[in-house]
């Protein structure tokens, strides 16, 4: 399904009016694709996307954010960074920005998530980013809805396929939907943490839909039957 075709049937049939921000995990840092220059949290990354319509690629030097590292396989076993990278990443998620009220409580989550999502096989040199449309042969896309949206995507992919689809809460979204969607191959959704919805200026009554994009096509190709 072409990727116009796509955008238009999110737009006209469910009324989704925000870009789809495309990813896509490599072995190699590609040629002809600018590289992130700054540090930032792969959300707010993500977030640039959507106001400047960039396209770019990060490397594990670009991340501030653990949660981020292991989501998209650049650090899946949160071992590459050096001890200074790793306590910058945690005095950011605790005296920054209030992820969590201490490091060991933060260590506690990322234990739950380390036993909850699938791991990755291998680690990847690159995350390749943009919308949907200028990211060739993404792994995963992330969508904005409100529940009503959200529920008939599921429900049109769960008719089709008998797959449940399944939410999470609690901690960085890229942490609890991007191994789904990269690894599994299958779609997740979350209400979002703090710090996501605060990227993206999530309005109350948005979601995040992540999904290969396979998974959209079934999705849409069985909205109308299923709604």
């Amino acid at each position: 399904m072409r990727e116009d075709t796509i955008l238009a049937a999110l737009h006209e049939k469910l009324g989704i009016k925000k870009s789809i921000i495309a990813l896509k995990l490599a072995h190699q840092e590609p040629v002809g694709i600018e590289k992130y220059t700054d540090m930032n949290n792969i959300c707010y990354m993500m977030a640039e996307v959507l106001e400047e319509n960039k396209v770019f690629y990060t490397t594990l030097e670009n991340h501030v954010c653990l949660l981020g590292c292991a989501a998209t396989g650049l650090d899946p076993a949160l071992s590459l960074m050096s001890d200074e990278q790793r306590a910058d990443s945690d005095h950011f998620h605790t005296a920054a920005i209030n992820i969590f009220p201490t490091e060991e409580i933060q260590q506690r989550a990322e234990a739950q998530a380390d036993a909850l999502f699938p791991k990755y096989a291998a680690v990847y040199k690159a995350v390749i980013i943009g919308r949907l449309g200028s990211v060739e042969d993404p792994d995963a896309l992330i969508l904005f809805g409100t529940p009503e949206q959200v529920h008939h995507l599921t429900r049109a992919y769960c008719y089709a396929t008998g797959n449940i689809i399944r939410g999470f809460a609690g901690m960085g979204v890229c942490r609890m939907l991007l191994p789904l969607a990269c690894i599994d191959g299958e779609p997740a959704f979350s209400i979002s943490d703090r710090a996501w919805r605060r990227a993206f200026n999530l309005e109350p009554d948005e979601l995040t839909l992540a999904t290969p994009p396979e998974k959209l096509e079934i999705m849409l190709e069985n909205l109308e039957q299923s709604w």
